[in-house]
């Protein structure tokens, strides 16, 4: 049984004061000096570096008191163990309590202990003064662990490895450690041991130059980089110029791509390696079920195929795109420089949106009061007119006027003017993208287009918008929409009267054909103006009866069903089909206008006579058939 250890009993005062302890020299230095020590040396030469001095400062206190004892004194290797931990609690560090205890010998003639033990450390003065400045976020008792690893290595014949897990200046009520030789531990032990191999100053120095010597090489390549990028986008360069130019700087493949990942410029790389990088990206961020695809910071991704750093570009605090950096499967990154370099790429590149953002808006509102100052009146000079089209590569005769209408659901209603202004914009980018040259400008919630006809007919002119109300259909599905084209102008002096046409036309537009040209029509149209149309809806309003009077939500939808079976021609399937009701649905109406009218709807004539009423009332503005 081992006794225990009294610092009182094994410490003597000499007549001058001197202090020993077992015969060695001591000295008392409080535990709060020790303390601002500590702290002094971390500020000035850092917490990894003091580390590793008080890592090795412990491991030579526990090897001396290793080497004073002779394992012969003790009944077995596990007993000179044990006084270790009295000794580091005499010495006033800690109070050593061990748990667990295994020590097997792996050569009887030169004795090499392997060990394995875990203990806990009450009261650390390391950690009482840590915590006197608040929760450490590691494990700070730097001098124990030294102390338990020296004084085990040297009773063990080999490197023993005292790792602490849990430590009260981290909030845990008491220190936990783990102690096992060389021979137990697996990789982990490298990460700890490195603290006990002391570095000398001056190769540090050198180590230190060399890497300060690179990071002034990188940042020169930087600045080279962003320089030269600047400098394209000055001259008006494009993005597919930045690509190229980093390219050939760095060697690095690159891809800049839109907010949805699809491609703008690259550079370093075949067409069929650009798509099959970039599916294999959008796999992978499906598979991450990564909101919108949307990577906010830049990251490092590594797929099967391929590595990837990718840095978001920026606008108006939105995702507009992204800057790649492609490496194969096998090569290393250059983390830190090629993320610097990215980083310029996007920040570059958020330049060139923005500079392309405000040219377009200059653009567009330039070309918004162009179109309003030649609907604003017919006393214009036309030469002039003409002049300004052909400065903004548009030939205006001859001309269509197109007007698009839009239905908000009640919940877009709260948003209106955000998003008629996002609506233009979209509509603006359709028309670039396709380099088809039309005026776009806004009256209200109408949006208008003047289109030159040099070379394009009647169906181009239908079938170019259809494909353009498909798009924004699919753009926004919750709004309908609805065109009306006027007829071909050869003067624009009277694009005022084109405009009503596409107004007459946008009104006969049907939920079966939302996009209706003036043509059309037929004769209903040029036989309105402004001198009959109260006795057009007087008669309109006779004929149309009870059916108009005091018109309520659920007249409009009875409106809606008389005006569609009669533009079918009475087919039920087809009406059916273009109002969304049932077959049986649709015969209850018909009974209930039968009803109201008084009248037989498979008269012909009188069939005949109700669609011209419903267009007219339409036509003049009394009625709205498109459920506003």
């Amino acid at each position: 049984m081992l006794n225990e250890l009294n610092l009182s009993e094994n410490m003597n005062i000499k007549d001058n004061g001197t202090i020993y302890v077992n015969e060695d020299r001591s000295i008392l230095v409080s535990a709060s000096a020790f303390g601002t020590l500590r702290r002094d040396l971390i500020r000035n030469i850092g917490r990894d570096r003091i580390k590793g001095f008080l890592n090795r400062y412990g491991w030579e206190l526990g090897k001396e008191d290793a080497e004073r004892i002779s394992t012969d004194e003790f009944n077995s290797i596990e007993d000179a163990i044990y006084h270790g931990t009295m000794l580091h609690t005499m010495k006033g560090h800690v109070n050593v309590k061990p748990i667990a205890l295994d020590v097997n010998t792996k050569n009887e003639k030169s004795p090499v202990y392997s060990i394995y033990m875990e203990g806990l450390w009450e009261d650390s003065y390391e950690a009482v003064d840590q915590l006197q400045f608040g929760i450490s976020t590691s494990s700070t008792c730097y001098t124990l662990t030294g102390y338990a690893s020296g004084y085990l290595t040297k009773l063990c014949n080999q490197t023993v490895v005292v790792k602490e897990v849990t430590c009260q200046a981290e909030g845990q009520d008491k220190c936990k450690f783990i102690a096992k030789s060389l021979d137990l531990w697996n990789e982990e032990y490298k990460e700890e041991f490195k603290f006990y191999q002391a570095t000398p100053i001056v190769k540090e120095l050198e180590t230190t130059n060399e890497k300060l010597l690179q990071e002034r090489n990188n940042l020169e390549t930087i600045m080279t980089i962003h320089q030269k990028l600047m400098e394209e986008i000055l001259r008006g360069s494009h993005l597919q110029a930045i690509a190229s130019t980093v390219y050939e700087t760095t060697n690095n493949p690159g891809i800049i791509t839109d907010n949805q990942h699809n491609v703008l410029a690259h550079a370093g790389l075949e067409q069929m390696e650009i798509n099959a990088v970039n599916e294999e990206l959008k796999a992978y961020l499906n598979e991450k079920q990564t909101a919108s695809h949307h990577i906010c910071e830049t990251i490092k991704i590594e797929l099967t195929d391929h590595k990837r750093l990718i840095s978001p570009i920026f606008l108006y605090k939105e995702i507009r795109g992204y800057a790649s950096f492609i490496y194969q499967s096998h090569q290393s990154i250059d983390s830190k420089t090629d993320q610097m370099i990215l980083e310029r790429i996007s920040m570059v590149s958020s330049f060139f949106l923005l500079l392309e953002k405000t040219k377009f808006d200059n653009d567009r509102r330039i070309e918004g009061h162009f179109l309003n100052e030649i609907l604003r009146s017919a006393d214009q000079n036309e030469e002039d007119i003409l002049r300004r089209g052909r400065l903004m590569q548009l030939d205006l005769q001859p001309y269509k006027l197109v007007t698009l209408k839009y239905q908000l659901s009640q919940e877009d209603t709260k948003k209106d003017l955000s998003l008629h202004e996002e609506m233009l914009n979209q509509t603006a980018s359709y028309f670039k993208n396709r380099k088809e040259k039309v005026l776009i400008g806004s009256r209200g919630n109408n949006i208008i287009f003047l289109i030159p006809q040099k070379d394009m007919n009647e169906d181009e002119t239908k079938n170019n918008f259809q494909a353009y109300l498909s798009f924004l259909s699919d753009a926004y599905p919750n709004i309908l929409f609805y065109g009306g084209i006027s007829k071909t102008s050869e003067n624009i002096t009277k694009a005022k009267e084109s405009y009503n046409e596409s107004l007459i036309a946008l009104r006969m537009a049907a939920s079966g054909n939302r996009i209706e040209s003036f043509d059309s029509i037929g004769i209903i149209g040029p036989l309105l103006n402004q001198n009959n149309q109260n006795e057009v809806k007087r008669i309109s309003c006779n004929i149309l009866g009870p059916l108009v009077d005091e018109v309520d939500g659920k007249k409009i939808d009875l409106l809606k069903t008389l005006y569609s079976f009669l533009l079918n021609g009475g087919n039920f399937e087809q009406t059916s089909v273009d109002i969304a009701l049932s077959i049986s649905g649709l015969r209850y109406r018909l009974a209930k206008i039968e009803e109201l009218l008084d009248r037989d709807l498979k008269d012909p004539f009188y069939n005949y006579q109700l669609l011209l009423a419903l267009q007219s009332l339409i036509l003049v503005g009394e009625l709205d058939l498109h459920g506003f």
